[in-house]
């Protein structure tokens, strides 16, 4: 078969998301009651990037966005690769996960869901996504470097099936 034809074309859906750091707490999203997909799952800001635009862009507008405020000093944590084995769907998630530090403005309201500040260990103790549950402590490491993973869903999402993380050296 030939390449750059179907089968071998595929299409990523590419979110950017960002975990906000300030006096030692995470700046998180808790995702609304109304959300269809995950409904109350904590959640670091963020969302899908636009066309034409890159993931380190697409994560300081998704801050501004969401929660009204500037970041600095973001640094990329981990990228991760959702595997979905839908039939007929040819779809992959890449997920960009940043760290920032605070900057300026004011916190406001968003209609994603409340924003909420927690501590590296209350992170831990809430239900979050999969793949983020998978990977949480090494994006909350200071000392790790960036971590690339790839996800495999069961079918209707509510499981792990296969798990590949690799870890470039800081």
């Amino acid at each position: 078969m030939s390449i750059n034809t179907e089968p071998e074309i595929h299409k990523n859906i590419i979110c950017a998301n960002v975990y906000i750091k300030k006096d030692g707490r995470y700046l998180l999203l808790r995702r609304s009651p109304q959300k269809k997909w995950l409904p109350n799952i904590l959640h670091p800001i963020g969302g899908k990037v636009d066309l034409n635009e890159n993931p380190y862009i697409a994560a300081q507008r998704e801050v501004f966005e969401e929660a009204g405020i500037k970041v600095k000093n973001m640094k990329l944590e981990a990228v991760i690769l959702e595997i979905t084995p839908i039939k007929y769907d040819r779809t992959n998630w890449l997920i960009f996960h940043f760290s920032a530090d605070y900057d300026s403005g004011e916190i406001g309201q968003t209609e994603e869901g409340t924003l909420e500040w927690h501590t590296v260990d209350g992170i831990k103790n809430e239900k979050l996504f999969l793949s983020v549950d998978a990977v949480i402590d090494h994006i909350l490491d200071p000392n790790d470097g960036t971590l690339f993973a790839t996800i495999e869903y069961n079918e209707d999402k509510t499981a792990i099936i296969d798990k590949k993380i690799d870890l470039c050296v800081k």
